[in-house]
């Protein structure tokens, strides 16, 4: 297990099986929205960035949208993709889950995932697990025939009294032809977490679509007292139980969060035509209203629908990708104001570092460059070291002053 340094924030996870005492996403302090992403397909782009909301549709991204945490601190790959981040149970514990990947070495090239634990947003406890050196005697999930563990996620599972994740598994044995090529098939797996967070269970089946499927996002509906998974028909158009499957966000429900999951055989996004990806689903702060969002990554902007019962959604906007806000897969949860307050004091602080390191100084004395010095590593270690929103502010206004 090791440490690294981050920004982050949280929502609440399921308390129950049979239902949650708050809602998916919902804390009694929340104040605003916090969005977690990777941001494109390069090295630089694989890593975690976040983002501001008030409302849940429009967003300001922390930290001049560059990353908050360096992927090769934490990941074997050196990069990551599909962040899940999310608050613990008791409140004060936050979780992030994430794809160890660097795309640049293929589609075909990940066996692993990042398990990650904080106790105050800053400074997080991680473990890469690689599944080949993992679970060595599991049949077919060695390194020649496991090609992908792709964008997994939390949920408390009350009867098991343990969190659930939940991710893509891609082998080269299940693949299926498509005409003339071949489609990596894709189902979706599950374990359980050790309570350290540093640790998962061996892999059981959890969601076969018949056809390839990927990014998973469950949430409890307790109106109807089922569980429902959004998820993404992949790969190459094809037919499955006569629907035509063309890369978009579908449905499915189960009475138990371990399914067996039956699929509703319909696209959810507006229009339905377009290709998508990386759906996540949130309640709206102060509603009973539900959000569906995911990346039209042919289009350039982020979805946003809105649902009151989860199962029937309405457009509501297009959130262009642009400048410094430019997500892919993410997620997005509720955080307080103390938490917001101590996230932007963090950001504030690493771009006057970023601003100062950057800052031409060819008429500064050696004395002064010195002082440029010496204030530097100070800010540095401040940043790395505390979680006091007034520490960090105070730091900033000293990097911005010089």
């Amino acid at each position: 297990m090791k440490r690294t340094t981050l920004a982050a924030a949280a929502a609440a996870l399921l308390a129950t099986a049979a239902g949650p005492a708050l809602a998916a996403g919902q804390h009694q302090q929340d104040s605003c929205y916090l969005f977690a992403f990777f941001s494109n397909n390069t090295p630089d782009g694989e890593q975690v960035r976040y983002a501001l909301s008030d409302d849940g549709l429009n967003y300001t991204s922390l930290n001049g949208g560059r990353p908050v945490v360096a992927s090769d601190t934490i990941a074997l790959k050196k990069s990551i993709r599909d962040p899940y981040i999310c608050r613990g149970r008791d409140g004060r514990t936050f979780y992030m889950v994430m794809t160890d990947m660097r795309s640049s070495e293929g589609w075909q090239s990940n066996d692993g995932l990042i398990l990650m634990k904080s106790d105050d947003l800053l400074h997080w406890q991680h473990t890469a697990i690689e599944f080949p050196t993992r679970f060595p005697s599991l049949e077919g999930f060695g390194r020649d025939n496991l090609h992908a563990v792709w964008a997994p996620q939390l949920i408390w599972d009350g009867r098991e009294g343990r969190y659930m994740i939940y991710y893509s598994i891609g082998r080269h044995d299940w693949e299926y032809p498509v005409g003339d090529k071949r489609q990596p098939y894709f189902k979706l797996f599950y374990s359980y977490v050790n309570d350290d967070f540093t640790d998962i269970t061996e892999p059981r089946l959890l969601f076969d679509f018949g056809t390839a499927a990927i990014d998973g996002d469950i949430i409890y509906d307790g109106r109807n007292g089922e569980y429902v998974l959004f998820f993404k028909d992949e790969g190459l158009p094809t037919v499955n139980n006569g629907f035509r499957t063309r890369q978009g966000v579908m449905r499915a429900t189960a009475k138990e969060l371990t399914g067996p999951y039956a699929t509703e055989f319909r696209h959810l996004q507006k229009p339905g035509q377009y290709p998508v990806e990386g759906s996540s689903v949130f309640r709206l702060i102060g509603s009973d209203d539900y959000i569906l969002m995911y990346d039209c990554y042919a289009q350039g902007y982020y979805q946003f629908c809105r649902s009151s019962d989860l199962k029937n959604f309405t457009f509501v906007q297009n959130t262009p990708t642009r400048g410094t806000f430019t997500p892919r897969h993410g997620s997005v949860m509720h955080i307080s104001a103390a938490e917001r307050e101590r996230l932007e004091a963090w950001s504030a602080l690493a771009v006057a570092i970023d601003a100062l390191e950057r800052r031409p100084a060819p008429t500064l004395t050696l004395r002064q460059l010195d002082g440029r010095r010496k204030l530097l590593d100070e800010a540095r270690a401040t940043l790395a070291a505390t979680a006091d929103a007034k520490r960090l502010r105070k730091m900033a206004a000293r990097v911005e002053w010089f």
